[in-house]
């Protein structure tokens, strides 16, 4: 995998009203009591523009964006004309966020889709627990909440590890999104029996 887009940074919030502007764009809650938390901010379409990293510090919130690649800082600025708040942007040492990062996150079972292609995935997919649905508006929140209840999801995106090194001749309905080193990142039926992949392909689920 060669990830063409490499763009680690982070935004610092500063305000009375940095937890209001942020609760407001993030799909997770930032009052759940938790001083670091993952969450997906959404297309209105409901498509995954940024996934980040939230880090609450006494006097500000520390933003992470492990591949920034449709500028969060000029998304930010947006909305923080209608806010007390405060922005400032630094850029992180891209060796702390290349291969070897990625692929940690795939051998937790973890999948940072900042390595992946934006606005094209649907975030309960990937991580359904980055999203609160009882939590007030947010970018995208009609969306994702009609696939929730109406159970419109067909897909989950799953990671697997070959355990043995022969080519892969996979059914149509698999699509790979990422294979790196030996894990595969795929997209699958969302009621597929998984059990029976390590037998017929070699594959085991992280």
């Amino acid at each position: 995998m060669k990830i063409e887009t490499l763009n680690p940074i982070k935004i610092l919030i500063y305000g009375d009203e940095r937890i209001d502007f942020i609760q407001n764009i993030i799909t997770s809650d930032i009052l759940n009591d938790s001083k670091s938390l993952y969450s997906y901010i959404l297309t209105p379409q409901g498509k995954i523009l940024f996934e980040i990293q939230i880090n609450i510090m006494n006097d500000y919130l520390e933003i992470i964006c492990s591949n920034d690649q449709s500028d969060l800082f000029s998304y930010f600025e947006k909305y923080a004309k209608l806010s007390d708040i405060s922005l400032q942007k630094f850029r992180l040492d891209i060796t702390n966020y290349g291969e070897d990062y990625f692929l940690n996150f795939l051998k937790m079972g973890r999948l940072d889709t900042n390595f992946l292609t934006h606005s094209t995935l649907i975030p309960s997919e990937v991580h359904d627990e980055y999203i609160n649905y009882q939590k007030g508006c947010f970018v995208g929140q009609e969306v994702v909440s009609r696939i929730k209840h109406r159970k419109l999801q067909k897909k989950n995106i799953l990671i697997f590890e070959k355990i043995d090194h022969n080519s892969l001749n996979l059914p149509n309905n698999f699509e790979l999104l990422i294979e790196i080193k030996n894990f595969l990142v795929l997209r699958l039926p969302k009621d597929m029996e998984y059990s029976n992949l390590e037998s017929e392909f070699g594959l085991r689920k992280i």
